[in-house]
């Protein structure tokens, strides 16, 4: 084969290779070309959410703090709406966040029913982070401890202690504070000799388990249970 004909059969099949790429692109081509733009639009779009997500944030930790400012002050009331607005248009941390502040305004201001609603909802609330929730299970446990009998306050506190959660510690300290306000001595003593048997419970949480067990064994019914 001589260079002339090997450079005819190269044209020639050029010639085919480009008519199909033409048809190629006639047929898909608009497709593909839509779908670069796409792909560039989602990422203009993707850093434009971006950035009004962070700039949403930036706002909404500025009125966040502006509420907890105004908290302390003679304008409590508009520190709840504040937190009452981020509550519905605030990012997710924030709006849980918002949650809190006003379940412990409500408490601060003596609706004690009306803050135990809101722990409980937080404490029940999939979204909300599991240290949270048991923060939450604390607060409204803590809220109902001079009206509620042990077994309420089991019901409420008896997941954070079989978990050995971050709150287990406390959730004892609050049974056993339960416990001997219901002169559940023997209960009480149970649940307070378990912190001090703990080598994890905490040096403050230590000093008062040891304190109440103090005042449990002076009680009568602790001494007639010591008695038996």
């Amino acid at each position: 084969m001589t260079d002339r004909d090997r450079d005819f059969i190269r044209e020639v099949d050029e010639a085919v290779r480009q008519d199909q790429y033409k048809k190629l692109w006639d047929q898909y081509g608009i497709y593909a070309l839509a779908g670069a733009v796409v792909l560039v639009a989602g990422v203009a779009g993707y850093k434009g959410w971006i950035s009004w997500q962070e700039r949403k944030s930036g706002e909404a930790g500025a009125k966040f703090t502006q509420a907890l400012t105004l908290e302390e002050g003679p304008d409590a009331a508009k520190a709840k709406d504040i937190f009452a607005s981020l509550v519905k248009d605030g990012p997710e941390g924030y709006r849980i966040l918002a949650r809190f502040q006003l379940a412990a305004s409500e408490a601060k201001d003596s609706d004690t029913d009306k803050a135990v609603a809101d722990y409980d909802a937080l404490a029940n609330d999939p979204s909300v982070d599991t240290i949270l929730r048991g923060h939450a299970t604390l607060q409204a446990a803590a809220l109902r401890l001079d009206k509620a009998d042990y077994a309420e306050m089991e019901k409420r506190l008896k997941g954070l202690v079989d978990s050995n959660s971050a709150w287990s510690f406390s959730a004892r300290e609050l049974l056993g504070l339960s416990a001997y306000r219901n002169n559940d001595m023997r209960t009480a003593e149970k649940e307070f000799s378990a912190l001090l048997a703990d080598q994890a419970t905490p040096p403050n949480l230590r000093e008062r388990a040891d304190m109440m067990l103090a005042l449990i064994v002076g009680t009568p019914q602790a001494l007639s249970t010591t008695a038996k």
